[in-house]
């Protein structure tokens, strides 16, 4: 397949990223007032990410005659808590932050629409009819494409993972590389295997390592210190989804957008508010951040794609 067939097929499935952004960008207005109660349940408001989501979407939903109620997961963690605040309260919507807030919602099984967002590897969880949500990472479609348009020497990615945790996702994953020209070299394993011997038997056969967002690979600070070391002594850049792991020698991040996300759930909120068909239960995010470490790439001595850096939002160059 020709560079200008992957050009144009990159073009196309990266296009909505923008589209989507402009849409729900700040300032847009809602068709119609929503009115509405809202429970707001967040795993822990400590976290940057679920207090960051949280304000936006409160902010974005300032100019309607909505009233928001917050609660803490310390506070509904003991049984039936949340099913009485849940009857007390009678919101129109629950929306739930993150993992822990999410799971302990579905199981109050309560008739009003549930809203997720922050939830790592939401397929692994069993969605209710009446379930909708803002997934935490991008389509894999729009993961593999930028992996591929920043790196496109990378034609033979590696990813590690717990068939536990991240089945599914693997499952899409593969569709979507053949579709990418890349080759998908899969390592699976348990609880009981070892990491480095995992990384050791899978680096000498790729161009890249793909960290994906999966318990069962990533156990302890020790276990990704010892992914990277291995990694970055074989010269394998590894592409992964946080911005954590640059201090530990990630080449490139590629995070959903934690304003755009907030942004988007209040989006997803008034058209369920208003009755309104939602087309998808479980949207990809709209917007993304890009982080290319040249100075690891260096490093390591890996090319990139010069033409792309365009489409970077930060390049971390050496000091």
């Amino acid at each position: 397949m020709s560079q200008e067939y992957f050009i144009n097929k990159l073009f196309k499935i990266l296009q909505p990223l923008v589209l989507i952004t402009t849409v729900i960008s700040p300032g847009s207005q809602a068709a119609e007032i929503v009115k509405g109660k809202i429970l707001i349940i967040n795993s822990d408001s400590n976290v940057e990410k679920y207090r960051q989501v949280e304000n936006e979407f409160r902010h974005e939903l300032l100019n309607n005659p909505v009233q928001i109620i917050g609660t803490s997961f310390d506070k509904i963690s003991q049984p039936d808590a949340l099913e009485k605040l849940i009857r007390d309260e009678n919101p129109d919507l629950i929306y739930s932050i993150g993992s822990k807030a999410y799971q302990r919602a579905d199981q109050a099984k309560a008739s009003q629409p549930l809203v997720f967002s922050s939830v790592i590897n939401w397929q692994r969880f069993v969605q209710q009819s009446n379930t909708h949500g803002i997934a935490n990472e991008l389509s894999l479609s729009q993961e593999l494409s930028l992996m591929r348009y920043l790196l496109p020497d990378a034609l033979k990615v590696g990813v590690i993972f717990d068939p536990q945790f991240t089945q599914e996702r693997i499952a899409e994953a593969r569709a979507s590389a053949k579709e990418l020209g890349i080759t998908l070299i899969e390592k699976q394993i348990s609880q009981t295997d070892s990491i480095e011997t995992a990384v050791e038997n899978l680096l000498p056969s790729i161009d890249l390592l793909w960290l994906i967002a999966d318990p069962g690979v990533l156990r302890d600070k020790a276990t990704i210190e010892q992914i990277f070391s291995l990694s970055e002594q074989q010269r394998k850049p590894i592409y992964t989804y946080s911005d954590a792991y640059l201090s530990y020698g990630a080449s490139l991040v590629v995070v959903a957008d934690i304003p755009t996300i907030g942004r988007q759930v209040a989006t997803l909120v008034e058209s369920i508010l208003r009755h309104e068909p939602v087309s998808k239960s479980v949207q990809p995010p709209a917007g993304s951040h890009i982080i290319l470490n040249q100075c690891q790439l260096a490093k390591i001595k890996v090319g990139y794609n010069q033409d792309a850096l365009d489409s970077v939002n930060q390049i971390i160059e050496c000091h």
